[in-house]
Order: C-alpha cells, then structure tokens, then sequence
C-alpha cells in the first residue's frame, strides 16, 4: 500500500513543479476568400515561479503556426517571426490586434466565422496548453482592411 501511494505521489510532483500557464481571449480572424494565412490573438498567462517558453505551436488549421512581432522601420511596419517567446513568470505575454499576434501559414482548409481552430502550444517546462480559437468575421467592425492579417478557454496539460 505504501509503495502505491509513494508512486501517485511521484506522479503528481513534477506537475506540481511546473509553471502554471493559462490562456485567455483566443479568436483567429476569418481571412478573406483567397488568402492562406490568419491571424491568431490570446494572452498567455504564467502563474508559475520561473519563466517559460514557448517551444512549439501546433495546429491541423495551418502547416506552419507561429508567432510575429510587429515593429516600426522607417515609416513602414514590420511582420517578423519571433525567434524566441517567453511568458513571464507570475505575468502574461498578449498577442493583440496591431501588434504581435499568431500567424497561422498555409492554412489547411476555409475559416468561416463561428468555426474553431484548435491548437497546442507547447512550454520548455514540457506543459502543453490545448487552444479553442473561435474564427471572427471582423470585416462589419474593421475599416474594411486587414491591417494585421486578419471567446476562447485554453487547459493546462502537463507532461
């Protein structure tokens, strides 16, 4: 008896150990007709001791999610994959609207509004968050453009 409760312990102390990471406000914005990318917003949040980062994004969505920062060069805006994505430690990282954000490259199907795209995003601490992202056709709230490409609950998996 002693030996399975020593066991379910060890099961439990390394999720213990780890960062506790939450997401808040996914939503990907439904691309026009002919496009093959979308633009994906949350704030990731980390309520854990140490900082973490991301080491991986997943979709069945996209063939290549990642994220982009966005920055001002000369009059002109820049979109540049992040080399590296860190959510501080007892803070949050958001990708918003006119910043940086989620791209979501060579999309595997159509985005309509209401749909949603699920993705994993996996942590240097070997966490994974699994993404409900709802597609919003934001077109009748925009000016009529897509200037940064473009109701959510994420779970913490720890491994």
């Amino acid at each position: 008896m002693k030996a399975l409760l020593l066991a379910v312990l060890l099961l439990f102390i390394p999720s213990l150990a780890a960062a506790e990471i939450s997401v808040e406000d996914a939503w990907v914005r439904m691309p026009p007709p002919v496009a093959d990318t979308a633009a994906g917003y949350l704030t990731l949040k980390n309520s854990g001791e140490k900082d973490v980062e991301v080491v991986a994004v997943e979709s069945s969505a996209a063939a290549k999610p990642e994220f982009h920062s966005m920055s001002m060069h000369d009059g002109m805006m820049h979109m540049m994959k992040m080399d590296k994505v860190v959510v501080p430690a007892h803070g949050e990282l958001r990708f918003e609207t006119g910043g940086n954000h989620l791209m979501l490259t060579e999309l595997t199907g159509t985005l309509n509004a209401g749909d949603h795209v699920m993705m994993t995003i996996t942590f240097s601490d070997g966490s994974s968050v699994m993404v409900h992202a709802e597609v919003r056709d934001m077109r009748s709230q925009d000016s009529g453009g897509y200037d940064d490409h473009g109701g959510s609950h994420g779970e913490h998996h720890g491994h």
